[in-house]
């Protein structure tokens, strides 16, 4: 099995796991429209989006510290304990502080004191977690990774249908959480944090590592590399979740009116995030791929190869999910009514999804500056990044709205990826197939441009429009497979 072949596979293997979870929180987030309002789904995605910016600040870098440091056989013993060290006094701190400033926290994101204290445990549970999941990664346990990971899912969804279904049923039991002035979407966030306490329990045995022992020397290093990686983590996590918490305040209309316009961009945004968890997997593969490749004369050629075939199913993907806008809209709006005011921000989608598969080539392209230790290179082009991304946000949310956060995100990404172009050509220059790179992308552009200019002069019905999205993707699919499979791989 060629080196190719092997990170797909193992992309695979973490794939089941990521994407089927990215999946059914995909679905769920539609579903539970019947039960909350569309500010609800507002404080959903607000406070999904704070949640981005304390994973990447609790863990600090660490998981990829661990990676780098474990493939050292120096290292290999103690890294572990060590990163998990580093990640356990950290949130300890973090949840001191939650209770110590909660009054202020509760003031700052307009919520309940109640919601932020629920908030800060769920945390808890899932910073705790990110480790033993890394070690299982890092040993090649992808069956393990999985298996926890649908476990996870199961639980969490279980404890969704318990309290939006069962508990409102028994008389007496659903409206408790009223008295606490907490709204309908509480349940969401209870829900996450008992399945992550669960799957945490379930991870006791990766923390056997920690006998292993904390090396303060060994520390130093590992921060050293890991703090740039956590200001790179940090500045992604303003381009990809920031627009949310600043649509809140910048929005021209009242709490509740901003908060409308805000569930509508959260629940568009879901539909992008199909991209993100192709990544996802992509990513949990490649990381530790990359690393082990690192060592070998033919590496280069390795990543350019994954760039490309990365890109191709990128704008799969992205055909897949923007053709079939039409089939969704009919589809959600059947189960629930409501779902076509959700639809007004429909075209956000093309925009986010574009942006993310920016996302991903610079992920391909970001390689370069951690295999050789230049972490501080990656955060000058995230701080470059986040930059972009607040003033864009600044100048375009109060005059276009959520519009101006879409765009402001591929704008951000694009220019990332041009500037870590440029920076890896002159300090790890590798030579990509550029001319079937650019013409994958445009092939998938004028796909989507040609088969919405159908949908709207020609007035198709969903099961035409349907055919004709088939029939574009197949068709991208089969041109694609046919170019590369001249190719040995």
């Amino acid at each position: 099995m060629s080196l190719i072949r092997k990170l797909a596979s193992d992309t695979a293997a973490y794939g089941i796991s990521s994407i089927l979870a990215r999946l059914i929180n995909f679905f769920f987030g539609f579903l539970i429209i019947k039960y909350i309002s569309p500010a609800e789904y507002g404080v959903y995605g607000k406070f999904y989006a704070y949640a981005g910016f304390f994973l990447v600040l609790l863990t600090h870098g660490m998981e990829t510290a661990f990676f780098r440091h474990y493939n050292k056989e120096e290292y290999k013993e103690k890294a572990f304990a060590t990163a998990f060290a580093s990640i356990f006094i950290i949130t300890l701190f973090y949840v001191v502080f939650s209770y110590v400033f909660s009054a202020n926290l509760s003031a700052f994101v307009e919520e309940p004191k109640g919601f932020v204290l629920l908030f800060t445990w769920m945390m808890v549970f899932d910073v705790l977690g990110a480790l033993p999941f890394a070690s299982l990664r890092a040993t090649h346990r992808p069956i393990r990774f999985a298996a926890l990971k649908i476990i996870n899912i199961i639980i969490f969804i279980s404890f969704n249908i318990f309290f939006f279904i069962i508990l409102p049923r028994i008389p007496g039991s659903g409206n408790w959480h009223l008295d606490f002035g907490l709204p309908n979407v509480v349940f969401v966030f209870l829900s996450n944090l008992l399945a992550s306490a669960a799957t945490l329990i379930l991870l006791l045995p990766q923390l056997k590592l920690i006998k292993k022992g904390f090396d303060a020397e060994l520390y130093k290093r590992m921060l050293r590399y890991a703090l740039p990686i956590m200001i790179v983590g940090f500045a992604g996590m303003i381009n990809e979740m920031l627009d949310r918490a600043m649509m809140t305040k910048l929005l021209p209309g009242t709490k509740e009116e901003n908060d409308i316009q805000l569930g509508i961009y959260s629940f568009n945004y879901k539909f992008s995030m199909l991209m993100t968890l192709f990544l996802q997997a992509y990513r949990y593969a490649a990381e530790p791929f990359f690393f082990a490749q690192a060592k070998h004369e033919d590496s280069k050629k390795v990543y350019a190869d994954t760039m490309k075939y990365f890109i191709i199913c990128g704008c799969v993907i992205f055909l897949l999910i923007t053709l079939n806008i039409p089939l969704l809209q009919f589809m959600l709006t059947k189960y629930s009514p409501s779902a076509k005011h959700y639809f007004e921000g429909a075209k956000v989608i093309p925009i986010l999804l574009m942006a993310n598969l920016c996302l991903g080539i610079y992920f391909n392209i970001s390689t370069w500056y951690k295999i050789t230790d230049k972490t501080h290179i990656g955060a000058m082009v995230s701080i470059f990044g986040a930059i972009i991304t607040l003033i864009l946000n600044y100048l375009w949310i109060p005059v276009i709205g959520y519009m101006g956060s879409a765009w402001a995100t591929l704008i951000c990404y694009f220019l990332m990826v041009i500037v870590g172009y440029i920076l890896e050509m002159k300090f790890y220059p590798i030579r990509y197939d550029l001319s079937r790179i650019f013409f994958y992308i445009f092939t998938a552009l004028i796909l989507f441009f040609l088969t919405n200019y159908l949908y709207t002069f020609y007035g198709f019905s969903v099961i035409a429009e349907t055919l004709v999205s088939a029939l574009a993707i197949i068709s991208f699919i089969s041109f694609a497979y046919f170019k590369e499979s001249r190719k040995k791989i």
